[in-house]
């Protein structure tokens, strides 16, 4: 497939809480933008990474939500999860991301305009997170 682009947004020593939503909008590398690419009209493939920084015994799962005038339908997924024991973590995901990709496209865009893009948690934890996002025509 070709015409594809990838930008990767950051987030981090974030304290997510639970069922709120923290806004991602640094975009690696680049001035701050979410604005979609012109010439785009699809995601195919999204990579969620969501660390925790394993300082309490807790056990957590991300989610992340893809909203605004840059999508056509918000989109909620589940991202990685974590388990902690108060002697250290029980290796939950092990920092390995959560992968979706379709190549007729995950959901649809709006080229040119923005998707707010938050991630929350199913347990209050501080985080790093990382979304990669491959755009198709």
């Amino acid at each position: 497939m070709s015409g594809l682009q990838t930008r990767t947004y950051t987030l981090a020593g974030s304290s997510l809480t639970a069922g709120t939503f923290t806004s991602i909008s640094q975009l690696l590398g680049a001035a701050q933008s979410t604005t979609n690419p012109e010439g785009m009209s699809k995601i195919v493939r999204l990579s969620l990474s969501c660390s925790p920084d394993h300082t309490s015994a807790t056990d957590g799962v991300s989610v992340f939500k893809f909203a605004g005038d840059g999508v056509d339908v918000q989109q909620i997924f589940a991202g990685p999860s974590w388990s902690n024991q108060a002697a250290g973590p029980l290796d939950g995901n092990n920092g390995q991301p959560v992968v979706l990709e379709s190549a007729s496209g995950l959901f649809n865009i709006k080229a040119g305009n923005q998707i707010d893009m938050s991630v929350s948690c199913t347990t209050a934890e501080t985080v790093d997170v990382a979304v990669s996002i491959t755009y198709a025509p």
